[in-house]
């Protein structure tokens, strides 16, 4: 059963394309869930307080810099996004040909800043991206015998770590230094 459906789900140049716009799509959705009510929040203390500063309605810093690194971590649970699973794809290790790790999952993701790059380079070489090219691993068609590995959660805990301080570091400490510069910080 796994082999037939293995030679009918090719990866081509349009499932390559279409994982990454899905799981943008699911991963924006997911980051909104968790930083909408912060954001609201916000709001509304703004507006019901005439004398306050403007905030510029990120909403709870934690929560935030946690939603925003999920994204980089799409992966890390056995190498599968919510599109991947959907499309019936994974990340693999290039050397073992077995579920990337969670921190070859975060290294490929981080590349997603650029994402314009990644994806030209992901219609050209439809099984490693740039990221993969740096992390070591490519896509591939799922089969569940060939797969069945069990996660590593603390590697899945220190990914996780990772990518909230580069979150922060590249997202959120900028605009708290903007915002002191130019005296708009809250007091």
């Amino acid at each position: 059963m796994a082999q037939t459906y293995n030679t009918m789900n090719t990866l081509n140049s349009g499932t390559r394309v279409g994982t990454m716009i899905l799981d943008h799509f699911i991963m924006t959705i997911l980051i909104m869930i968790l930083a909408a009510p912060g954001m609201v929040y916000d709001m509304i203390q703004t507006f019901d307080n005439l004398d306050a500063q403007p905030k510029l309605f990120l909403g709870n810093l934690y929560v935030n810099i946690f939603a925003f690194s999920l994204y980089f971590n799409k992966d890390i649970y056995l190498g599968r996004s919510p599109a991947k699973r959907i499309l019936k794809l994974q990340i693999v290790d290039i050397k073992t040909n077995r579920p990337a790790n969670p921190l070859q999952c975060l290294v490929r993701n981080l590349t997603l800043i650029i994402w314009p790059v990644e994806l030209i380079v992901g219609l050209t070489n439809i099984e490693r991206r740039v990221g993969d090219l740096i992390a070591g691993t490519k896509l591939t068609t799922y089969g569940h015998e060939q797969y069945q590995t069990k996660p590593k959660w603390i590697l899945v805990v220190i990914a996780i770590v990772i990518s909230m301080l580069v979150t922060y570091l590249t997202m959120f400490y900028p605009i708290e230094l903007i915002m002191n510069y130019s005296g708009l910080a809250a007091d």
